[in-house]
């Protein structure tokens, strides 16, 4: 995996704002690499993390081999990422309303919502419901983000409600990059801007093991 010096400005890590972060896959699963490739690298340079799992598939592993490739004592760098996991929508809800006030202590670079939109479309939670709590949580965000940039991972839309609850969200957002394979076998990623741009388009080689998944960045723009 490169270091974040030779990415294109384009997946550079957010330094502001809400960067809304989409994907092939459940709620984005597939292009996740690219959020903790940011991660791994704010946690090798000694800040803080926060990291709230909304899809409930959080797995450390996959912070590994770019926390080795930039030669970081894992078990330190791991101790400032901060997990938070919510199992119904409430409780991810209270999450992101607290995450705030933690940013506070440990003066996290950044915060991602990984797979947020999935506990919204749970078929118990009504529609008038899930789009409210979805703009309080979206409120404290935006007001998080003035001092801590914010990512959230999601996924290519499966419902009219899907549809409404990103409409919704778009207010916010101050960057939304789209991710989508250029190929059948899944080692050419493009990266599109809100208006189906061509921003970046990534090269991807994947190790026996499916975490492994490593980058080279291939610029649209000759002239970086």
């Amino acid at each position: 995996m490169l270091p974040a010096r030779n990415m294109n400005t384009a997946l550079n890590i957010p330094s502001t704002g809400i960067t809304l972060l989409e994907g092939p896959g459940f709620y984005g699963k597939e292009i996740r690499f690219v959020v903790q490739h940011w991660t791994a690298v704010l946690l090798s340079q000694d800040n803080a993390v926060h990291w709230i799992d909304g899809g409930h598939r959080f797995d450390p592993c996959g912070f590994f081999p770019v926390m080795r490739s930039l030669n970081c004592n894992l078990e330190e760098s791991l101790r400032r990422l901060y997990i938070g996991r919510g199992f119904t929508l409430h409780q991810l809800h209270a999450l992101i309303r607290r995450v705030r006030h933690e940013v506070t202590l440990t003066k996290a670079s950044m915060v991602v919502i990984d797979g947020m939109l999935a506990m919204f479309l749970d078929e118990q939670i009504k529609r008038f419901e899930a789009r409210s709590i979805l703009r309080h949580c979206m409120d404290a965000l935006e007001e998080l983000s003035r001092i801590c940039p914010v990512v959230v991972l999601d996924g290519d839309i499966v419902s009219p409600l899907h549809q409404q609850l990103k409409h919704t969200m778009k207010p916010y957002i101050a960057q939304r990059l789209r991710g989508v394979w250029g190929d059948k076998k899944r080692r050419q990623l493009r990266f599109l801007d809100e208006r189906s741009n061509l921003l970046i388009e990534l090269h991807t080689s994947v190790a026996t093991d499916q975490h492994q998944r490593s980058l080279e960045f291939t610029s649209t723009d000759p002239n970086v």
